[in-house]
């Protein structure tokens, strides 16, 4: 499974949010109004990292919010909301412009997912394509290379 399960009907930009747990809702509402998962795993996402602290930043502008697998769990999905005014996920300044879901199913069968994004966003000229992109069409379109 890679990232063509990215589409654009689970991207959303937006200007700004609030708070990043209201990014975390809105990044992940695609993926529960599809069916994916339900509200429990939203709250458990956003409870993570109000008990674990910021951990979902994996780079400057990068989060990949997502929680432990449960039965509410119905399929690996993954999402993104792009802000264009970053959004703070501490008092240390963990920023994220760009606020991935992903919803896993059991503790594998995401990881060829998460790998493939890993070496998506290692490219840095790819997350500043995807930085400027003002469109789900535009950042699809740069996730497939073109």
């Amino acid at each position: 499974m890679t990232l063509e399960i990215l589409s654009s009907d689970k991207v959303q930009v937006l200007e700004q949010v609030k708070s990043w747990r209201e990014a975390i809702s809105i990044a992940a509402n695609p993926l529960k109004e599809q069916g994916y998962f339900q509200q429990d795993y939203i709250d458990d996402m956003i409870h993570s990292v109000e008990k674990l602290g910021p951990y979902i930043v994996i780079a400057p502008e990068i989060a990949i919010a997502h929680a432990r697998p449960n039965n509410n769990v119905k399929k690996i999905g993954l999402s993104l909301l792009k802000l264009n005014q970053h959004i703070n996920f501490s008092e240390e300044g963990h920023y994220a412009s760009l606020v991935f879901v992903l919803s896993a199913i059991d503790n594998e069968g995401h990881l060829e997912v998460l790998r493939n994004l890993a070496i998506t966003l290692g490219n840095q000229q790819t997350v500043e394509h995807l930085l400027n992109a003002q469109t789900s069409s535009e950042i699809i379109n740069i996730f497939k290379g073109e």
